[in-house]
């Protein structure tokens, strides 16, 4: 029976179980295809969450657990819970020119949560071939004589299944390697917060969040004095300098934007860039619900949500 989950809510757990996550940055997965568009490297997205689900498997072997309790490196070991996740799907998106929300955005979604989840189930089954699978498989969903698991389903079948130009993904060979070998991890994905590792990363966008401005003026105390820095999104800035804009108007723009953190009231601003560049105030609480969907359609741990309204 689960107990409990960790404070942000993404990872339920047993009795003395602990988080073993990681997370990968979306917009360092971005390449520049023959047509001079950014678009999504697929493959080197594969090596990553490969390598990722070895090292977090690697981390419960190499974790000190707290001597005094021993059930904390039982647990882990009996069923070697990791959660892989993802931070700057917002910063991807910008850049591939999807709106947050959007059918589009939620697509997308989806179909890099899909890829994920399905790589690192191969890597785990991989692992399970060389290491052995988790202890407590027998009797579990992923127990190889009883196998009550089933390949996981979108949400809504794939409008644009070859836009984005995703390799395909056979889950009967996930099927049939649990069955023949087990696998390595009880659960494989989740969705964290991420926001000091998705800020150290320079991700403009936490977890599978929206940006939540596009500016804004920071403050903080240098002695007795209230220091103002002055924020703009590169990725913002970027797309008005490719728009041909000046640097005045794109200062005024700066200026104004900063004022609520949207560009949608600010008619400078081009329309294309309007429709792309949304941060969380701009989304719908029914768009914010079926992004989350999307995703945790792919993802066997849970997700952690921030929904910022307007």
């Amino acid at each position: 029976r689960y107990e409990a989950t960790n404070p942000c809510g993404e990872q339920f757990l047993l009795p003395y179980e602990n988080c073993c996550l990681g997370s990968l940055n979306l917009a360092q997965h971005l390449t520049y295809g023959n047509n001079g568009h950014l678009s999504l490297d697929w493959e080197a997205l594969r090596r990553s969450v490969e390598l990722a689900t070895r090292f977090l498997d690697d981390v419960i072997d190499a974790n000190a657990y707290v001597p005094a309790v021993p059930q904390l490196s039982e647990a882990a070991h009996r069923t070697r819970r990791i959660g892989l996740g993802i931070m700057g799907l917002g910063d991807m998106l910008y850049a591939l020119r999807v709106r947050y929300g959007s059918e589009e955005g939620q697509e997308l979604a989806a179909q890099v949560m899909e890829f994920i989840r399905y790589h690192a189930m191969r890597a785990s089954i991989a692992m399970a071939r060389v290491r052995g699978p988790f202890p407590a498989i027998q009797g579990s969903v992923y127990d190889p004589m009883d196998l009550r698991w089933s390949p996981p389903q979108p949400m809504t079948p794939y409008r644009w299944p070859d836009r984005w130009g995703r390799p395909p993904v056979d889950w009967l060979e996930i099927v049939s390697g649990i069955q023949e070998m087990g696998i390595r991890n009880a659960a494989q994905t989740t969705v964290a917060p991420t926001g000091t590792i998705a800020t150290i990363s320079g991700c403009e966008a936490y977890g599978c969040e929206p940006a939540f401005a596009l500016a804004y003026v920071r403050h903080f105390k240098d002695g007795d004095d209230d220091v103002e820095l002055t924020y703009t999104s590169p990725l913002f800035t970027a797309a008005l300098h490719r728009a041909g804009l000046d640097a005045e108007t794109q200062a005024e723009i700066s200026r104004r934007v900063s004022i609520t953190g949207s560009c949608q009231d600010v008619p400078e601003v081009p329309k294309e860039i309007r429709r792309v560049f949304v941060v969380a105030g701009d989304i719908t609480a029914e768009e914010h619900v079926r992004m989350q969907a999307a995703i945790q359609a792919f993802v066997d741990n849970s997700i952690s949500k921030t929904v910022n309204f307007a």
